[in-house]
């Protein structure tokens, strides 16, 4: 941010506000494009507007250079991009996963991303792994198995493609009901010696 910064706005540097500067590449998951976008708006906004603004990200993030492809001249239409290479049922899955809030694993995203009925989904498990490939869906250790999650920007334009597909409703009873269930499964481990 500090080396693209300078480049916008002579002068900048990232002590002027060194905690708004932390939270925008953050916030914008350390991706190169994202913070480039950002460093660009640094000609008309502080660092500190600029983190305060990210909760509209698509639209602050629009000022790519124009030496550039226009697929990588703003966020949106990266993401766009990235989402047209997907085949039907990674994007069915990729918008499913933007329900879960930190994460998931593999239980949770089987028993909420699957639904051969409704979106053709046959394996949760590979589209996962296929999405990890792609780099827009992160896989980490957590406790007890691989955990999933998805980037900020990433979630924010899963959770609108949700919306489109109008399927939203339905994926928020599917997570309901998982962490419901799981909650009256082990809500008698949670005393006693299994607590653990």
């Amino acid at each position: 941010l500090g080396e693209r910064g300078a480049a916008a706005r002579p002068g900048f540097v990232v002590g002027e506000d060194p905690g708004a500067a932390e939270e925008i590449c953050r916030r914008l998951d350390g991706l190169p494009l994202a913070i480039e976008l950002a460093a660009a708006r640094l000609r008309m906004l502080t660092s500190r507007q600029i983190a305060d603004r990210l909760d509209d990200r698509f639209r602050l993030l629009t000022s790519g250079a124009r030496t550039v492809l226009p697929r990588q001249q703003t966020l949106r239409a990266v993401v766009d991009w990235s989402w047209e290479l997907l085949d039907g049922p990674e994007r069915v899955v990729l918008r499913r996963l933007a329900v879960f809030t930190g994460g998931c694993d593999l239980a949770a995203a089987e028993a909420v991303c699957a639904d051969d009925a409704a979106g053709g989904v046959p394996d949760v498990l590979d589209l996962l792994g296929a999405l990890v490939d792609k780099s827009l869906v992160v896989a980490g250790p957590g406790d007890g198995g691989m955990r999933f999650r998805l980037l900020e920007t990433v979630a924010e334009y899963a959770g609108e493609r949700l919306e489109e597909s109008g399927e939203r409703a339905a994926v928020e009873r599917r997570h309901l009901t998982y962490y419901r269930e799981l909650a009256r499964r082990t809500d008698p481990e949670l005393r006693g010696a299994g607590q653990v």
